[in-house]
């Protein structure tokens, strides 16, 4: 099936078409029956008065200024049929030359002589044999005077159908209706298409303009067609509860993992007293891996839906806080940060509490999962880019799209970890209307590209993007 048969300004066009057509016959049906009911002398005035329009219209002058009638303006088959009768006849005069065609009744021409020619219309009736004539003379003064007289025709029934419904150019009543038509299927195909595309698009840019956020934005209903309202409506209380379940799930995993920070750390403290020996070192080990899950999942908890109130920020001397702080982590695994940044600031529009979180993960996960590094390199770059630069294992390219939503770790990984820390760093930079960029270090490792507003010059380069 076609896109025309499943939009909906198809049925609706295709339903004025037919209508119009429906009407366009009726009309037709109903104009055919008034005209066969007609009397007689009515039916004299029409075709008389349409044949002295179509002489008036045929007036012109040849080369030589003889008055004279167009012969491609007398194809109308009113001229035709009247030709046909012996009664026929006309006088056509400018007030200085005259064409005549037939014998004009003597009575009529004294009775147009006497008429002033004030008199702009006026009709002369008389019987030739056992049949009614008419006669009727029109002045016209535009473009100079024009004076037609014309009479001798008696058109039966059927005739003055003809004259009516196929007259022959330039117009005609059939050829009237097919203009219509055909007005109302262009008007039904573009008109009536815009008409109801129109309301549509602005609620898809208004859906367009939803930011995911609870309690965020909602589609307008403010200039949507009453048709549409219940959609919009819809569409909105469907968010509404969507931002229900979504406060209530982030309410719980925070909750959650604030309570269980306190009963850990109480762990932690009585497992410190146990005696030394391989079973302390374990249960150190998982308590502190318990502790950190429970750390990332508030940190994930904060930061899912919320809209970040956004400074001007030093992303050059956040970074360097950020490194140094993690020396003695760095240390303790026998590896060394450097940092790197200018020596202006690198400022930006961001929440300095997110990027910390961003650059903490960073760093700590190169510490803990990128296996043979001696060396993380912090780089901050003018162009508002910060970069996390290890030398260890790295991430295999078919792996690095995956790796940046919840739970998914690499499968080079050494360490234990939760498979949320880039995660974080993602949404922290979806965030900031930013992209995360994974790419091998040059003497192979991972290199983690976080590109802010500022630095994201080619949209392909972002190709690997938080979400």
């Amino acid at each position: 099936m076609t896109n025309a048969h499943r939009s909906i300004a198809f049925p609706v066009a295709a339903l004025l078409i037919v209508g119009m057509a429906i009407v366009m016959l009726l009309g037709t049906l109903l104009t055919l029956i008034v005209i066969l009911s007609i009397g007689g002398e009515d039916r004299l005035q029409i075709n008389t008065n349409e044949l002295s329009r179509t002489l008036a219209a045929a007036i012109t002058y040849d080369a030589d200024g003889h008055l004279t009638l167009d012969s491609q303006k007398l194809t109308r088959n009113v001229v035709r049929l009247a030709e046909a009768q012996p009664t026929y006849w006309y006088v056509i005069e400018d007030g200085r030359q005259m064409i005549t065609r037939g014998s004009q009744p003597a009575d009529a021409r004294r009775v147009f002589e006497q008429t002033p020619r004030e008199i702009q219309y006026s009709e002369f009736r008389y019987r030739h044999g056992n049949r009614d004539m008419l006669g009727i003379r029109s002045i016209s003064k535009d473009r100079g005077l024009k004076i037609v007289t014309v009479g001798g025709i008696d058109l039966s029934n059927w005739e003055t159908v003809l004259v009516a419904f196929v007259p022959g150019p330039p117009v005609g009543l059939v050829s009237l209706l097919c203009l219509i038509l055909v007005a109302t299927t262009l008007i039904a195909i573009v008109i009536v298409r815009r008409t109801i595309a129109s309301p549509v698009q602005r609620v898809v840019r208004s859906a367009a303009q939803i930011d995911g956020l609870p309690n965020g934005r909602r589609i307008s209903d403010a200039d949507t067609p009453s048709e549409l309202k219940p959609m919009v409506a819809a569409f909105n209380t469907a968010l509404t509860r969507i931002d229900a379940a979504f406060t209530a799930q982030r309410s719980f995993l925070a909750n959650a993992a604030h309570e269980l920070r306190t009963p850990l750390t109480k762990m932690r403290l009585k497992v410190e007293q146990v005696p030394g020996g391989e079973l302390r070192d374990g249960l150190i080990h998982d308590t502190a891996r318990l502790g950190s899950i429970v750390t990332t999942l508030l940190q994930l908890a904060r930061l899912s839906g919320q809209s970040l109130a956004l400074v001007e920020i030093d992303l050059a001397a956040l970074a360097r806080v950020v490194a140094s702080d993690h020396v003695p982590t760095a240390l303790k695994h026998d590896i060394e940060i450097e940092l790197r940044a200018p020596g202006k600031p690198v400022l930006i529009l961001g929440s300095e509490a997110a990027i910390r979180v961003a650059l903490e993960n960073l760093i700590l996960n190169a510490v803990r999962h990128a296996g043979g590094t001696k060396l993380i390199v912090v780089e901050v770059l003018p162009s508002a880019e910060a970069r996390v630069i290890d030398y260890g294992a790295g991430i295999p390219t078919d792996e690095r799209g995956a790796v940046l939503q919840p739970f998914v770790r690499g499968k080079r990984s050494a360490g234990e970890g939760t498979g949320l820390g880039l995660a974080i760093v993602g949404q922290i930079m979806d965030a900031h209307g930013g992209a995360v960029l994974l790419e091998e270090t040059e003497r192979g490792g991972l290199t983690v590209r976080l590109l802010f507003p500022a630095a994201v010059r080619d949209p392909a380069a972002c190709a690997v993007h938080a979400g």
